[in-house]
């Protein structure tokens, strides 16, 4: 399922043009057309203990974007604090995967964590849509450092034991917010 904002502008219309892309590809690639839960920009809510990474759904509603064991993987988008002001915006964006091994990679018995990222990195190859790949990280409390409210949650105590890997794609973007207002694909 893709979830997204109407009527993006800015980052978010940039965001969109990505989430748009890797959906379609990687529900094909994953074949999990249902499955897939492919969010844009999330927001850093504060909670009590710390900071979540959450969806708004409208009507001053927010929803966590957080692993969910019925499906094969969701992933979100997060954006760093700063955004850099020369002829382009330059921003640091971070996209957040979470994937049940077992539903994508049937077919391999070993811990297919790095042909699932494998398969994502690929399909920005030395660039898309103004995105840049700057680094992969693993491991929960890198993938999820803004949100350190998230790790609390006992649902996420498991998220990256078989069959469940997370990881995270940190991505520099460069753009113009003027032109960067419309559906590119």
């Amino acid at each position: 399922m893709l979830i997204q904002k109407s009527n993006p502008v800015g980052i978010d219309a940039a965001i969109r043009n990505l989430q748009t892309f890797l959906h379609s590809k990687l529900t094909v690639l994953w074949n999990v057309t249902d499955q897939y839960r492919c969010y844009g920009r999330c927001y850093r809510n504060k909670i009590d203990g710390g900071y979540i990474a959450e969806n708004y759904e409208g009507e001053k509603e927010y929803k966590e974007v957080y692993w969910d064991d019925t499906l094969s993987a969701i992933s979100f988008f997060g954006t760093g604090s700063k955004t850099t002001f020369d002829i382009k915006n330059k921003t640091d964006v971070h996209l957040v995967f979470f994937v049940d091994l077992s539903k994508i990679k049937p077919a391999i018995a070993h811990r297919a964590d790095e042909e699932v990222r494998n398969q994502v990195q690929k399909l920005f190859g030395s660039g898309l849509f103004d995105f840049a790949i700057d680094s992969t990280e693993l491991w929960l409390e890198n993938v999820l450092r803004e949100y350190p409210g998230s790790r609390r949650e006992d649902r996420l105590k498991i998220v990256d034991m078989q069959p469940v890997h997370c990881f995270r794609i940190n991505l520099k973007l460069l753009y113009d917010p003027k032109i960067c207002n419309t559906l590119k694909i």
